[in-house]
């Protein structure tokens, strides 16, 4: 019986998935996959982006011809009319004079005779073409369907086709960098949010500790008042203090609240423990990191720089020529109207002569547009170089200012140790172990605030040197520092 319910524990711990026995602690980098999968992640922006593919994929091949099939139902009537006078009158005289040559080809005995035949025969030519009008009017009426085949294939066009094409990649560009931007963007609010979570519990645990200490230290006052070593006054002190330092650990306790409520915003992930601490990299920050990577404002300039030259194309060409191949074929002949032709093809060429737009002016706006564009790339290329450098001297000073501060902590702890020992021999006041207890918070205080300073500027300056994937990277560096 012992060896079934071992067995039945074990298929149920195989069975049931680890979440469901014990939430995992969500780390940097899942976070960042959440919040990336999240409505206030880049979703959006990656669809645009693969719109903006779709987009170019569509106008790559403009030079193709375009096939049409098309169907009409028509109704007509047609009425020709055909003047035969001349025509009558041209076959009464070719009939004459063929008439009149028979004479001479016959013999001289035979003239008699030829002449009255032709005579007969001329004389009854006349009744004969009288029989036929002197005009004819045909009028034809039907009811037919129409099939037809057509095709128009552009054979030059001046760059515009190309320019088209040129636009749509260069709106890839755009959504590509639009989306590299609220990647950085996010990867910076990120660590803001997370590791504000890890600030608000670091700040909590010290508000606690400092509570303890004060309630330790009342304690010893009490017991010293009652054996009649202090005054009253000294303990209410400490009570005071106490309370001080209750009213801030509930304030540091809904501070840490507030904090991991905007973690579940952003992530749309339940509130669970954090993985990721609060870190500084002993080592300072390579400058090969501050250079690699594509950066999401260089990428908007050259899209932009893209759109402006296809602009420009494109105004080039309404003062060139065009030129089309056509062509155009009946699928049932016998439904055509009688004027219709079987089949048709041809080239059309257009040369524009005279417009309502001063094309001169239209090309010199896009070269002016194309030459701002190209201003304004060289000035976001100096910018972004301008905040690469004071990232990493955020970063930096965080970083030194942590490491100077191992010192600080250790003998403001020390201190406050002392003092509490002076203060229960007696050799010490209450305001000495207050003042204490005040140093170590605003030691580990400042510790933290600098670890977090550190992390939200390498985040900043990651993103800004367009590789904010490598974040989590440096917060699972082996060497860092920690604070729990």
């Amino acid at each position: 019986m012992r060896y079934s319910a071992r067995v039945f524990a074990l298929t149920l711990a195989v069975a049931i998935p680890t979440g469901a026995l014990a939430q995992q602690p969500l780390d940097f980098r899942a976070a960042q996959t959440a919040m990336n999968a999240s409505p206030a992640g880049t979703a959006a922006a990656d669809a645009e982006v693969r719109a903006a593919e779709h987009q170019a994929e569509a106008v790559a091949h403009l030079y193709r011809p375009t096939v049409t099939a098309s169907a009409s139902l028509i109704a007509y009537e047609k009425t020709l009319g055909l003047d035969l006078s001349g025509s009558k009158m041209r076959v009464e005289s070719e009939i004459d004079s063929y008439l009149a040559s028979l004479s001479g080809q016959c013999p001289p005995a035979f003239a008699s005779i030829v002449e009255a035949v032709t005579g007969r025969i001329g004389a009854a030519v006349p009744g004969l073409l009288s029989a036929i009008p002197d005009r004819y009017d045909y009028t034809a009426r039907d009811t037919i369907v129409r099939p037809n085949l057509t095709a128009v294939m552009p054979l030059y066009t001046g760059g515009a086709l190309e320019a088209v094409r040129d636009a749509a990649n260069a709106q890839v560009v755009l959504a590509m960098g639009v989306r590299d931007v609220a990647r950085q963007a996010d990867t910076v609010r990120l660590a803001q949010v997370y590791f504000g979570a890890q600030l608000a519990d670091v700040l909590a645990g010290s508000a606690q500790q400092t509570l303890q200490s004060a309630e330790r230290h009342l304690n010893n006052a009490r017991a010293m008042e009652r054996e009649g070593v202090i005054a009253r006054s000294v303990t209410l002190q400490a009570i005071v203090a106490r309370d001080a330092a209750q009213r801030a650990f509930e304030r540091a306790e809904r501070d840490r609240e507030m904090a991991r409520l905007a973690l579940v915003r952003l992530t749309r992930r339940p509130a669970q423990e954090l993985a990721t601490p609060l870190f500084v990299n002993p080592a300072p920050v390579p400058e090969s990191e501050a250079t690699s990577g594509s950066n999401g404002q260089a990428l908007l300039t050259r899209g932009a720089e893209q759109a402006a030259a296809a602009s420009e194309r494109l105004a080039r060409s309404t003062t060139r020529p065009t030129a089309y191949a056509f062509g155009s074929v009946s699928a049932s002949p016998q439904q055509s109207m009688p004027v219709d032709p079987d089949w048709v093809v041809g080239v059309t060429v257009r040369v524009p002569l005279m417009t309502a737009v001063n094309r001169r002016e239209l090309v010199a706006a896009a070269v002016a547009r194309r030459q701002a564009a190209r201003l304004r790339a060289e000035q976001t290329d100096d910018r972004v170089a301008g905040e690469v450098e004071s990232s990493r001297l955020l970063v930096e000073n965080a970083r030194r200012a942590f490491l100077s501060m191992d010192s600080s902590l250790a003998a403001a702890a020390e201190n406050l140790r002392v003092n509490e020992i002076a203060f229960r021999e007696g050799e010490g006041t209450a305001a000495q172990v207050t003042d204490a207890q005040t140093a170590l918070a605003l030691a580990q205080t400042q510790r933290a605030t600098a670890a977090y300073e550190y992390d939200v500027a390498l985040a900043a300056l990651l993103a800004i040197s367009g590789s904010p994937g490598r974040f989590a990277d440096f917060a699972e560096d082996p060497a860092r520092l920690t604070i729990p």
